[in-house]
């Protein structure tokens, strides 16, 4: 923040706490008010200069991570694994759209792992200068960083695949690829 791109990092500070606050991740809490016994998860910001292809600057990029480490099995979480996709089955992939001349296209989901709901009752710190002194966020949803977000992610995407009406998407019934859906 001390740099000569101050001005831009506070500009990423704000685009992502608006972005958390639109997704509604977390109640502001009392910190007299925390549950007794529940102990807390740290925060930070992570910063991060995107770049071009010719290396120009595209954006700054702040995001606030969870301190996963300091999460605790049983209190904070249950299970952790999420599957991803096969290499293998990526490749089949491509190589059929080549071969029946399809279009292909990627999607990137801005803040996938915000859109997680959490299982868990998981308390954090809030990050600095965001003016919340004195309070303690409850999360209701997963954050970067969390132990949990990548099943949470997994889980909400599947669900919204399995229920979209015009999609109707089916999950592999390889027990090898999990992460495979299709539908006709």
């Amino acid at each position: 923040m001390a740099s000569l791109d101050s001005d831009a990092w506070q500009h990423a500070i704000i685009e992502e706490h608006q972005a958390i606050m639109d997704v509604g991740i977390w109640e502001e809490v009392e910190m007299k008010d925390l549950p007794v016994g529940r102990k807390l998860v740290g925060s930070r910001w992570v910063f991060k200069v995107k770049r071009n292809s010719d290396g120009s600057v595209e954006r700054f990029k702040a995001r606030i991570v969870a301190k996963g480490y300091a999460q605790v099995e049983g209190r904070d979480y249950d299970e952790t694994f999420a599957p991803v996709m096969r290499y293998d089955a990526l490749r089949l992939i491509i190589a059929l759209a080549l071969h029946l001349g399809l279009d292909m296209s990627p999607a990137d989901i801005k803040s996938a792992f915000l859109n997680g709901d959490l299982n868990k009752e998981v308390w954090m710190m809030p990050p600095p200068s965001i003016g919340l002194d004195e309070k303690v966020l409850h999360l209701l949803k997963s954050l970067y960083g969390l132990k949990q977000a990548p099943l949470a992610w997994f889980e909400r995407l599947s669900s919204a695949l399995a229920d979209w009406k015009k999609l109707r998407c089916t999950q592999s019934i390889s027990t090898s690829d999990k992460a495979l859906y299709h539908y006709n």
